[in-house]
């Protein structure tokens, strides 16, 4: 298994709650979901979500009551097997698990990559793998600023795995050994301002390992799924591996509401405007407006305008209505990217995003 590889099995098997949990404010307001049982025991195929959304009427509050037990080798982690319970502590609900067999994985009071294969994600990681590690978001200007293919070897017209690449614009003292390689996709448009860029999307067309440095450098091809061609654009991979899958889900500190600009499980084909649980979505709110990673929001289907029964020619606009919500999984600078993780009803791009702390 190669580092890439290595590194990817690490990171997909990253599971969120590495830091102890306490109680706050919030949790005064943690609703318990009508009928929720009074035990629970994990199963292969669990996501911590859908376990909190057994117990909880809003998922995200599992943080605020789970009850860690420091006796237990890192406490945090939840496995098949495990028996979680809902007691009370002066009056509040919590949750906490009854350990299934003998597990020697090491306490760290940090947050670290563990290769934590068995222990149950926060959600389904398969639905955004390809989030994760391939596409991405570039700011305006940055495609423009990466380096970029000047030829192929033996005089293609364009490369596949097993091909070659020559690259101008990677230094000749690098580091990096292993690159992606992109196209840049469609705009994303500020809907509140039509003339502003929220960034580009990059699409992945391949990866492969720097062979040669020089000007041109080489690069050997050793993966695709897409054709690569003369000006697209390499990035280092090893930028992209820092990439954080501590879910931690949270209402979203976001003062101001937001929207769904695309649907990023649909490939972004033109006239896709449907949305639906376990869709990937890309919002307008990013790292420069203080989302992160684990930000939880309520989706507001837009209310329709209807015609006034009694004034002729007026139109009523309804109020717009509560119908999911999402979660995000990564933030760029000005965009996210999130998983729709309820949709109660039929939701569309366009639809209103807003933090449940400010309902």
């Amino acid at each position: 298994m190669n580092n890439n590889n290595r590194f990817l099995s690490q990171a997909l098997a990253v599971i969120l709650l590495t830091t102890l949990f306490f109680v706050s404010a919030q949790a005064e307001t943690i609703k318990l979901k009508p009928g929720h049982p009074q035990e629970y025991t994990v199963v292969k195929g669990d996501t911590l979500w859908d376990i909190s959304g057994t117990f909880l009427a809003e998922p995200w509050y599992w943080p605020e009551i789970w009850q860690v037990n420091p006796q237990i080798e890192n406490p945090h982690l939840i496995y098949p097997g495990d028996v979680l319970r809902l007691v009370y502590i002066d009056g509040k609900p919590y949750i906490t698990r009854n350990q299934s067999g003998k597990r020697t994985i090491r306490l760290s009071p940090e947050t670290r990559i563990e290769d934590l294969g068995r222990a149950v994600p926060t959600i389904q990681l398969d639905l955004i793998t390809p989030f994760l590690t391939q596409n991405r978001v570039l700011n305006s200007g940055e495609y423009s600023k990466l380096p970029y293919i000047v030829g192929i070897s033996d005089e293609h017209m364009s490369a596949g795995a097993g091909n070659s690449i020559y690259v101008l614009g990677i230094a000749e003292d690098t580091s990096d050994h292993n690159y992606g390689v992109y196209r840049r996709g469609r705009a994303y448009i500020n809907p509140a301002n039509k003339k502003e860029i929220l960034g580009y999307e990059a699409i992945f067309l391949g990866s492969g390992t720097l062979e040669r440095r020089g000007t041109p450098a080489t690069v050997y091809i050793e993966k695709s799924k897409a054709e690569i061609l003369v000006k697209h654009r390499v990035i280092p991979i090893t930028k992209d591996r820092i990439i954080n899958a501590n879910f931690t889900p949270r209402g979203s500190l976001l003062k101001r509401q937001g929207s769904i600009i695309g649907v990023l499980t649909s490939g972004m084909q033109p006239g896709v405007t449907m949305v639906g649980a376990m869709d990937v979505v890309i919002i307008d709110a990013g790292l420069k407006d203080g989302v992160e990673t684990g930000d939880v929001f309520n989706i507001y289907r837009k209310g329709a305008k209807v015609k006034d029964p009694l004034q002729k020619g007026k139109m009523i606009k309804l109020p717009n209505e509560i119908s999911g919500n999402l979660m995000v999984f990564r933030a760029f600078n000005r965009l996210s990217y999130a998983l729709v993780m309820d949709a109660q009803s039929d939701l569309r791009v366009g639809d209103v995003i807003k933090s449940p702390l400010l309902d």
